[in-house]
């Protein structure tokens, strides 16, 4: 059979292993330049008949097209990609796949594994719409291939926020994330090989070591996953306060307004007060942007952890195989090159974790002034209060009393808010050692070097 005339799908679904880990290599237009045996054998393609070909010799056609435009923006962006990917083997057989695709100096390195997150359910029923939708889009508009293809990816991000997801970046962080916990610390299990000697021995030693360090980053991360999505539901709150304390001061300047001419002061105190809680109030507001930067920046860092730690896997897979006598020696060539992307993870993952570390020290700087600046409101709040008291104004001012008192209280439970916040930013810097971690990289790189010149 011929590249041309692969068979229709014919409705056999593979079944892929949890511990397999499928690679490849392409240039720049997408022609595979290498693959590894896993690929190899779930394709049923030769290595000869791969090399050279596109790699969309093994896409199926019930794939939306949006989902490849996702993944090229990204990598013609210079950015990491992945997808849940439905493959057709050379057979007809069909396969399922989480492909990660990396930009590499030569090309794109690209690492796959057998989705096994509850999310894969729901990826696959929005595909099957996503498909559907295009395929219409073709009969009914006579859209062309990139049209369609712009098309379904709009369609996807929309399916995407009926998820839950604010962004393309945050489904394939928890995507890959997932995927990844679900595999467990294969690398250390799996792929270790006691009898392994010399070079190859290291390089397993090596990648167990490093998948250690990244695990430890990725439970310190999954918190961190968690603390951002309260953060993101606590600076609503928080704006809501701020919002609120702004309608107080205005109330409080309405209602003193009615008795000005018998007791001035009070119009006096209402006004003075209202410059801290503007302060307080654009104080705030600017806490939404910044914890979305925030939110952003722990959204990546997580997705770099991931990506770090799967081509980590994959070069103990490789060095597994070489040892077990599955792959030649000269399948090593590959691992420099996945060590090149975990260091450039790496380098990633610091940038990401001072900026995260950054953003906790505006939010806490910000939550600080907030709260001085809201104590300081309600002293003047609570002098104006008084002053109504003293001057019996509470019958004057009738129905505008009760909103004011109800919001004095609250102004507490905001107060109290703000400084269990601040307490928990001031808590939670990450640590992050850079040179630990391109430390072990470079002495799995140079293992690997050598025990490929030692076979």
């Amino acid at each position: 059979m011929s590249l041309g005339e692969l068979s229709v799908p014919s409705g056999i679904e593979q079944f892929i292993g949890s511990e397999e880990l499928f690679f490849s290599t392409t240039d720049r237009r997408g022609l595979i330049r290498s693959g590894n045996s896993v690929f190899v054998r779930t394709s049923r393609f030769s290595l000869d008949e791969l090399t050279g070909a596109p790699h969309n010799i093994v896409r199926h056609p019930d794939m939306p097209a949006g989902v490849f435009r996702l993944m090229w923006n990204r990598l013609l962006a210079g950015r990491p990609a992945g997808a849940y990917v439905q493959n057709r083997a050379k057979d007809g057989s069909t396969y399922w796949v989480f492909a990660t695709m990396t930009p590499s100096a030569e090309g794109f390195l690209s690492v796959r594994m057998a989705p096994q997150a509850e999310l894969f359910d729901e990826v696959k029923r929005m595909y099957k719409y996503a498909a559907d939708i295009e395929l219409e889009a073709v009969k009914r508009k006579g859209m062309n291939r990139r049209e369609v293809a712009q098309f379904g990816m709009e369609q996807l991000e929309l399916l995407l926020a009926e998820l839950g997801f604010a962004s393309h970046d945050e489904f394939l962080t928890e995507a890959l994330t997932t995927e990844v916990a679900a595999r467990g610390r294969l690398a250390s299990a799996t792929y270790a090989r006691p009898r392994a000697q010399g070079p190859i021995g290291e390089v397993l030693t090596g990648a167990g070591a490093l998948e250690a360090m990244l695990a430890d980053l990725v439970e310190r991360l999954e918190s961190y996953r968690v603390f951002s999505d309260r953060l993101m539901t606590s600076s609503t709150q928080v704006l809501d306060i701020a919002r609120r304390l702004d309608r107080t001061v205005t109330s409080a300047q309405t209602a003193s307004a009615r008795v000005a001419d018998t007791a001035p002061v009070l119009h006096n105190v209402a006004r003075v007060m209202a410059a801290p809680t503007r302060t307080a109030v654009a104080t705030l507001e600017q806490l939404v942007p910044r914890l979305a930067a925030l939110r952003s920046y722990v959204t990546d860092l997580r997705f770099r952890i991931a990506l770090a730690s799967l081509h980590n896997d994959m070069v103990a897979a490789f060095a597994a195989e070489v040892v077990d006598g599955i792959a030649p020696p000269t399948s090593l060539s590959e691992v420099p090159l996945l060590c090149d992307a975990v260091h450039e993870s790496v380098l990633e993952m610091s940038t990401r974790a001072q900026q995260v570390n950054q953003a906790l020290r505006e939010v806490v700087s910000a939550v600080a002034e907030a709260g001085e600046r809201l104590a300081e409101f309600r002293r003047f709040l609570g002098q104006w209060r008084i002053l109504v008291m003293r001057n019996r104004a509470e019958d004057a001012l009738g129905d505008l009393m009760q909103p004011i008192d109800d919001e004095f209280t609250a102004s507490w439970d905001g107060m109290d808010m703000l400084h269990a916040l601040g307490k928990e930013f001031e808590a939670s810097a990450v640590p992050f050692d850079v040179e630990a971690l391109e430390a072990q990289v470079t002495r799995i790189r140079a293992n690997a070097v050598g025990s490929r010149d030692a076979f």
